[in-house]
């Protein structure tokens, strides 16, 4: 080998002794970056020739395995709505309390029921009295701070979902960015900018479920799991429409016009935005687990606490109205609707003949006719039909809306105004088709004496102090309540109203009557509870009392973070044997590579000595021919 052919393959070998040390570096730099840790190559080919001394060279391109990656990307969705519903979880169960803690919802409750306990031993007592008092307050005053904190939380997921629909449009922007890169560079080496897309799709699987196709050129199409496109030749837009001040009333509708929520919505270029919540297109990601948390988790943790508050102001203020039998024909019963306000129910109870069937029907006064008709789903009762009739200004009004009712739900039986707010409920007569076995009026005692035991302690309103009747005018009176209950002001300036519930006669100050029926009408009365809170069912609702049912609240979020982190833990169980299994197909040996470097820099020690005895040769060589 003549002298010049020596130094050539010594600078040769110095050259690609650089590349490679150049490719070692970035697989090392990319094995300890966060994201994936692809190999940006591997060894490969020999230099032919003698060309240069124990020096190997890497083909820059990527060892890939696209359907595990498209595992990964699908198990980073889940885990990332397993997150956040871990994590809100954490936090409702925190607020509600443990079964045996001081500070829950259903401590607050029994310390309210030992205040009547108390009051019903010593009733003339004027501490006892402000104790109880001070009970119903501290009741009302963490049910409305409890309710502000389910909708803080709320709000919270409409600041998530609007910066995490601007992080799925960044994550669009990169991966469109990389795309024009690798398709502008294809024969040249990729795995770099291959690299670097991952990791924004990564992202953005994070964010929401997708599905990606490869094109021409290296480029990658982004799909919705639904197939909505998001990425082709250019990104799409996503936008969400924050609503900063949404309430307990606030929620999602398909009709924009209704809805009073953000969506996410998406545009492709000057077409109609499409809504991805409405059909449920995101399942999966941050978005879907923020999602869940403001539409369903969070309204039913209100509801829950909407459920009691009304539980406990109906509770303690309901007061039935007995009626008189009409011996007939055609027979059946008056009720006095003298008591009975929008909200308010009459109880029906009749046979259909022939057959023997007994059915039960729920009638609700209404105010407002644009809210009819009602859902049977009004009550929590299993089986019973809801009527909703418009008050229309009288009982005679009532009366003949309330006919017309019953013969649109197909119920013959015929309804009267004889006299004053006298209510007649009969059956049909010749017709033999019916029997009214009974019927009764469930109304809302407003006053603090002359209407029995009862006593509306709480009301609807710490200002506007209005009669909690359950109203279904507009939006329903007990959503949101639980923000809004507060103690009666009109017991709270009389703490003897505690005691004292008729006039004529007078009641002794010493009467245990009316705290013993409070009593009573918070622990010991079963009433069904609704179903729409998460416990029980439409056909079998539970019942039992006040007490029990705030327990039962307390257990289920307890259960319900117990299922949440149990999922979160096996999911990433999961995402870690995927990661595994992704660094052990394409990853990225440390040791490996650190020994490569070493054979590197001997090869690079040797190609140097060829160059310095060239060198030295020459120089001699020179010398001589002097």
């Amino acid at each position: 080998m003549s002298l010049s052919n020596a130094l050539n393959a010594a600078v040769s070998g110095l050259k690609a002794n650089q590349a490679a040390v150049d490719l070692a570096s970035r697989n090392i730099a990319n094995a300890t970056t966060p994201g994936y840790t692809r190999k940006v190559g591997s060894q490969t080919n020999l230099i032919a020739g003698g060309e240069g001394i124990g020096v190997s060279v890497r083909a820059a391109v990527r060892e890939v395995d696209n359907y595990l990656f498209g595992q990964l990307q699908r198990s980073s969705g889940i885990t990332s709505k397993l997150d956040v519903r871990s994590e809100f979880l954490t936090r409702v169960d925190q607020m509600f309390g443990t079964p045996d803690s001081e500070t829950s919802v259903a401590a607050y409750i029994n310390r309210l029921g030992t205040a009547f306990q108390d009051l019903a031993t010593t009733p003339e007592s004027t501490v006892t009295r402000e104790a109880t008092l001070a009970a119903a307050e501290e009741m009302s005053v963490e049910l409305n701070r409890m309710s502000d904190e389910i909708q803080q939380m709320r709000r919270e997921t409409e600041r998530r979902l609007n910066d995490a629909v601007s992080r799925a449009n960044g994550a669009l922007e990169k991966i469109h960015d990389l795309n024009l890169k690798i398709s502008a560079n294809q024969g040249g080496s990729i795995a770099d900018l291959q690299d670097e897309r991952d990791v924004a799709l990564r992202e953005l699987a994070s964010l929401m479920d997708i599905r990606t196709v490869e094109r021409e050129g290296g480029r990658l199409s982004v799909f919705t799991t639904g197939g909505n496109l998001l990425l082709d030749t250019q990104p799409a837009k996503l936008s969400f429409d924050e609503h900063p001040t949404l309430s307990a009333s606030s929620f999602y509708n398909s009709d924009p016009a209704l809805r009073e929520v953000g969506t996410v919505t998406l545009q492709i270029g000057g077409s109609a935005p499409i809504d991805l919540l409405r059909d449920g297109t995101i399942r999966q990601g941050e978005i879907a687990g923020l999602v869940e948390m403001r539409d369903t988790t969070l309204v039913e943790a209100q509801a829950q606490l909407d459920e009691i508050a009304h539980a406990l102001a109906k509770s303690l203020s309901e007061t039935t109205i007995t009626s008189a039998a009409v011996a007939g024909p055609p027979a059946g019963f008056d009720v006095d609707l003298a008591g009975l306000q929008n909200g308010d129910q009459i109880n029906l109870t009749y046979t259909q003949t022939p057959g023997g069937t007994q059915r039960q029907v729920t009638i609700i006064r209404v105010d407002d006719p644009a809210t009819l008709p009602l859902s049977n789903t009004v009550t929590p009762n299993a089986g019973d039909t809801v009527v909703g009739v418009a008050w229309g200004g009288s009982a005679g009004a009532f009366a003949t809306n309330l006919d017309a009712a019953l013969a649109a739900a197909s119920i013959n039986i015929d309804t009267s105004n004889p006299a004053g707010t006298t209510l007649r409920i009969v059956d049909d007569g010749v017709g033999a088709t019916t029997d009214v076995d009974a019927v009764t009026a469930t109304v809302t005692a407003t006053g603090l004496t002359g209407q029995g035991t009862g006593l509306p302690l709480f009301v609807d309103g710490i200002n506007a102090q209005a009669a909690y009747t359950a109203s279904q005018d507009g939006v329903t009176q007990k959503v949101g309540f639980a923000s809004r209950i507060a103690v009666n002001a009109s017991v709270a300036a009389d703490p003897s109203s505690l005691v004292v519930y008729s006039t004529s006669p007078a009641t002794d100050a010493g009467d245990p009557a009316r705290p013993t029926d409070l009593l009573e009408r918070l622990t010991g009365t079963s009433r069904a509870f609704d179903p729409a809170t998460g416990i029980g069912g439409t056909g079998q609702p539970f019942e039992g009392g006040v007490d029990e049912f705030a327990r039962r609240v307390v257990s289920f979020q307890a259960n319900e973070l117990v299922l949440a982190n149990r999922a979160l833990d096996s999911q990433q169980v999961v995402q870690l044997g995927l990661e595994e299994k992704v660094q052990n197909t394409t990853g990225v040996s440390i040791d490996d590579e650190m020994a490569q470097l070493l054979l590197l820099q001997n090869a690079y020690a040797a190609n140097a000595r060829v160059m310095s005895a060239v060198q030295d040769m020459m120089s001699l060589l020179t010398s001589i021919l002097r």
